[in-house]
């Protein structure tokens, strides 16, 4: 059955008119559901009709920072971007600007996030205002933002909202199709309360129609699910991670916010960081996070880092966060100083809070902290 579906879906691909018939695949799908639920190969396909083909990747963010001369670009998709590359240029007041790019993790990978130190000549602090341009891939893609005299940065950022971000891959189809494809699923459901390719279909049916409308109900729906489908709760909880994620930032968009509260969540996995790249103070108190990942060095913004109450062990990979002020990990699981080495390379740190870890049981522990992170002025053991 499956190579039939493939079939299909490949003809498809030759023949974009047939589309005109989708109504009918669907119909097919519907009733292959209904026949055996518990036919995985159904519901790939029904996933596949509605969904939608990734678009070439955009510049969606830009964001430049007068007090260390910084750029920062942010795409829709990962891209590959050179040191010297060709294919992402800068202009200064129309000038080309002759920059080195980098990732902010310093691995250089193709990523969502590129950024340069731009030239000295390129600022002027008595000037009324520098106009930054920033074009990709020949001019397919490009954004512009103004400093104006007195403003530490300036930025131009697209909506999430608007350009539908969140919205899952079945979003190719009018609403009145998801809708009545999510009440077929829910129809089958009642049949198969326990059919988990059902019950996952339904969440992403929801996510497309409208994440935020749906939101307790496909929080409600993430339970039913992993009952039914145990051996997979981790990936599970690292969906349900993605998608509350997800909702915040379009609720942060939304209040026109710089500060966001994912604490209390059940986050076991933390994603989409190159969306708070504007952020200066972020909660993540009491979910379940085992690692801040090499990522957050996307937020070039954050002053505030909350993150009580996780399972914390290490710091270790963390690139520098180059505003960060106060960092709180009060109630986590390191153990030794070591792991707290990394915090050294942040310029800007001057609080840091670690009551109630392990390490804190360990006799002159201040002292070590003090010679291991000696620009660190205030430690909290």
């Amino acid at each position: 059955m499956l190579a039939v579906w493939l079939h299909e879906s490949n003809l498809y691909r030759i023949q974009p008119a047939w589309f005109a018939d989708r109504g009918q695949e669907l119909e097919l799908v519907q009733n292959a559901f209904f026949t055996d639920p518990n036919d995985q190969s159904a519901w790939f396909y029904h996933r596949w009709l509605l969904g939608r083909a990734d678009p070439e990747p955009t510049i969606r963010c830009l964001y430049v920072n007068r007090e260390d001369a910084s750029l920062v670009v942010a795409f829709s998709h990962p891209v590959a971007v050179a040191p010297a590359s060709h294919d992402l240029i800068v202009f200064g007041d129309e000038s080309p600007l002759v920059v080195r790019w980098r990732t902010p993790d310093g691995r250089n990978r193709p990523g969502l996030m590129w950024l340069c130190e731009l030239p000295s000549t390129a600022l002027n602090d008595h000037w009324p205002q520098h106009t930054f341009r920033v074009l990709w891939d020949e001019g397919q893609s490009q954004k512009e933002c103004v400093l104006f005299k007195g403003h530490k940065d300036c930025w131009s950022q697209d909506s999430v909202t608007e350009e539908q971000v969140f919205r899952c891959e079945l979003s190719v189809e009018k609403s009145t199709v998801l809708q009545s494809e999510l009440e077929s699923c829910k129809e089958l459901q009642a049949l198969e309360p326990e059919n988990k390719w059902c019950l996952l279909t339904i969440i992403l049916l929801m996510r497309a129609l409208d994440p935020l409308v749906y939101e307790r109900e496909t929080l409600s729906y993430f339970e039913t699910l992993k009952a039914a489908d145990p051996m997979r709760s981790a990936y599970l909880d690292d969906l349900r991670s993605k998608f509350l994620i997800e909702n915040s930032i379009l609720k942060m968009e939304y209040a026109e916010a710089r500060v966001v509260d994912l604490s209390q969540r059940g986050l076991t996995i933390l994603c989409h960081l190159e969306h708070l790249l504007l952020v200066t103070h972020l909660n993540l108190s009491d979910n379940l996070l085992c690692c801040l990942p090499p990522s957050l060095a996307m937020m070039r913004c954050l002053e505030v880092l909350e993150a009580d109450e996780n399972r914390i062990e290490t710091l270790e990979g963390l690139p520098p966060l180059p505003r960060l002020e106060e960092l709180s990990l009060c109630n986590n699981r390191i153990r030794r100083p070591s792991d707290l080495r990394t915090l050294a390379s942040f310029p800007k740190l001057a609080h840091l809070n670690l009551q109630g870890n392990p390490l804190c049981q360990i006799p002159g522990v201040q002292s070590q902290l003090a010679a291991l992170l000696p620009n660190v002025p205030t430690i909290l053991t």
